[in-house]
């Protein structure tokens, strides 16, 4: 009951920001309501299958935009991703001095906190470490900030294809359902092994070779399942703050600012260096360029009308290469200790 109210409040407040105008207003709207709830009661809603959901809706959306898949846009891409590895050995080397040398930090909480991954992977290797809880401030501090920075600088567009839909047949609804199931299925084999946003990933692919296959002709994400997956990130997001005092925020979060402003920073230099190297959009490269928050970048690229597909090809690129070896690390720890 708790969890419907809360959501009903981060809906409900989301949906005001959205209609008053605010740039991507449901996903801040959800993200202020249930960050004041979490952190005023203690209450954390519970949301079992909402990453699930979160992320086969943003990889179906996404995977649904590979009609123009070729190799010719792969081996385009090529060197852009090679500039993306260079952009984040830099921004971790750079902010990663800043705690240790600057704010005094120990160099495996460093190391930690400027590690440019997604939450659940993050998560996972703190508690394989035993890091401080400082550092889990920190990586809120950079999914906060990413989200705002992004959400404030992209305006959203209100006429994008992506949202329109016509009334599934039932041969497509038939085909989207084995779509979701198959989703399913890979996304949790890739979650056994500790990768991180595995279903997202598993819909990306499998919605590409559904398409480039000719299974889903015309088919369109309907705008509801797009808008909801918003407001359950911007839920997640809020709900992380259950845990973390006021005072533990402030203190370890100027730190952790500053080293996500330099992380942002190097990834605005790069993209526009890059930009100009290779001809394409500044925006889209230095979103394809930030350090994490793939669910938020999506949400925020889709609303913007931006090139979706390079950006998250980028960031899934970045995942597989920084996430394999910690999923690999944390594995073989836990499989020592069972020994």
């Amino acid at each position: 009951m708790k969890t419907l109210l809360c959501l009903l409040i981060a809906t409900g407040v989301g949906s005001a920001l959205q209609y008053a105008g605010v740039p991507h207003g449901l996903l801040l709207g959800s993200i202020l309501a249930t960050a004041m709830i979490a952190s005023n009661l203690h209450f954390s809603p519970t949301l079992p299958f909402g990453l699930v959901y979160l992320q086969i809706v943003l990889g179906i959306a996404t995977g649904l935009m590979f009609t123009a898949w070729d190799s010719h846009t792969v081996a385009a891409m090529l060197p852009s991703l090679g500039i993306m590895l260079l952009c984040l050995m830099i921004q971790s080397t750079v902010a990663g001095c800043w705690l240790l040398k600057v704010s005094g930090w120990n160099r495996k909480d460093s190391m930690l906190a400027v590690y440019p991954g997604a939450l659940a992977a993050v998560f996972d290797l703190l508690e394989s470490e035993r890091a401080s809880g400082k550092v889990i401030v920190v990586h809120l501090v950079r999914l906060l900030s990413i989200t705002l920075l992004v959400s404030f600088c992209i305006p959203a567009q209100s006429n994008l294809a992506l949202v329109e839909s016509s009334p599934l047949v039932m041969s497509t609804a038939l085909t989207v359902l084995s779509l979701i199931v198959l989703c399913l299925l890979l996304g949790r084999l890739l979650l056994s092994a500790g990768v991180p946003a595995p279903f997202m990933l598993t819909a990306i692919v499998v919605t590409g070779v559904y398409v480039k296959s000719g299974y889903l002709p015309g088919f369109q994400m309907p705008s509801w399942s797009v808008d909801s997956a918003a407001m359950l990130l911007g839920v997640m997001i809020g709900s992380k703050f259950k845990d973390i005092s006021l005072a533990d925020l402030v203190r370890h979060g100027r730190a952790g600012l500053m080293a996500v402003s330099l992380m942002l920073l190097i990834a605005a230099a790069f993209a526009a260096v890059a930009g100009k190297i290779l001809g394409s959009d500044p925006v889209s490269l230095w979103l394809a360029y930030m350090p994490g928050a793939i669910e938020t970048i999506a949400i925020v690229a889709f609303g913007g009308g931006l090139n979706v597909v390079f950006i998250l090809t980028h960031h899934l690129s970045r995942m597989v290469v920084l996430h394999f070896a910690p999923a690999f690390i944390v594995q073989a720890r836990r499989w020592r200790e069972d020994v």
